[in-house]
């Protein structure tokens, strides 16, 4: 973010009777009415499921309970799904999913997080069941989206929180702003930073990251071929370096590389960390940079480039404390 946003004081942007959230809002003086919308879809492509759409947009001081109350409809198991914004220069966002939780375990996570979830303008986070087919998601806009095949229990709730049905003009498909938390003047704990939030609950859930590992286009779907990358991997020692051995721990480091897609940059990381008597426990980051932007010392040297290759790599961290969460 800019300097003008590190300046910004602590204040909700208003507009008549409408509270926006702190990290999304017009760039001007819009007035956003509150209100749903609802379409029925019907099945397409492999889809085989009818159900309703239904967005809806409310008051930040709203939010937070009219979104609980919505979740109350989702069943006793779910699939979390968080989107976070995406440090990728090609790609806009990350989306990442669990394997089936507990609802109340979701629920939970997102109480602890709630401020960062319900503000920051980086952040998604909802769950979704197969059984019966609903969904409950807050998006980085903080509208929220609901997927299900009877619209009459989410119209129930909505008309408890006196939310009505209307044709929305939506601020975001207006010249808007996404705002860090972290971008506010006192806001520097990792409780406000989107990224630490992200990371903490995609460690918890054991979330992965939905993608392609033998694509590698932009978000326009155009190919890219070999580009630079940036990796944080995980990996523990399988023979020599007794001191890491002797501790059992897991340690981070990280890497530049040239690829030309996620699975060839991780066969050439795997190799690497063999050949120096590791093994790749998994992949904490792996993202397409701008080269240019590295610090010096991280800079790829002449024609690195050019062919597949790993040309940068970086101190060993402990990554004990790192994946348990801990500030």
């Amino acid at each position: 973010m800019s300097d003008v946003h590190e300046l910004l004081p602590f204040v909700r942007k208003k507009v008549g009777d409408f509270l926006y959230p702190y990290g999304s809002f017009p760039d001007d003086d819009f007035e956003q009415q509150e209100g749903y919308e609802s379409e029925y879809q019907t099945p397409s492509g492999d889809e085989q499921v009818e159900r309703y759409r239904i967005e809806v947009l409310v008051s930040a001081e709203k939010l937070v309970p009219l979104f609980l109350d919505l979740c109350a409809l989702l069943p006793e198991q779910v699939v979390v799904s968080l989107e976070r914004a995406s440090a990728d220069v090609y790609s806009r966002w990350d989306e990442f999913v669990s394997e089936e939780v507990g609802r109340q375990e979701f629920l939970e996570l997102f109480r602890e997080h709630q401020f960062a979830l319900a503000e920051d303008g980086n952040l998604g986070l909802g769950a979704f069941s197969p059984e019966p087919p609903i969904e409950v998601f807050l998006g980085s806009h903080k509208e929220i989206v609901v997927f299900t095949p009877e619209l009459k229990p989410v119209t129930e709730v909505l008309k408890r929180h006196g939310i009505e049905r209307r044709a929305l003009e939506l601020y975001y498909q207006r010249d808007h702003s996404h705002v860090a938390l972290v971008d506010y003047r006192g806001l520097r704990g990792p409780e406000y930073d989107f990224l630490h939030v992200a990371d903490v609950i995609r460690h918890e859930l054991g979330m992965q990251l939905q993608t392609d590992d033998d694509e590698n286009v932009d978000d326009e779907g155009n190919p890219l071929g070999l580009v630079p990358w940036h990796a944080v991997v995980i990996a523990f020692a399988v023979r020599r370096a007794r001191a890491w051995r002797r501790a059992g721990r897991a340690f981070l480091q990280e890497f530049g590389l040239t690829a030309a897609s996620r699975r060839e940059a991780r066969e050439l990381l795997e190799r690497r960390l063999e050949e120096d008597g590791y093994a790749l426990d998994g992949l904490e980051e792996l993202f397409r940079i701008d080269p240019s932007a590295l610090p010096a010392h991280a800079q790829p040297p002449p024609g690195a480039l050019e062919r597949p290759g790993i040309w940068y790599v970086g101190d060993r961290a402990d990554a004990t404390n790192h994946l348990h969460g801990d500030d």
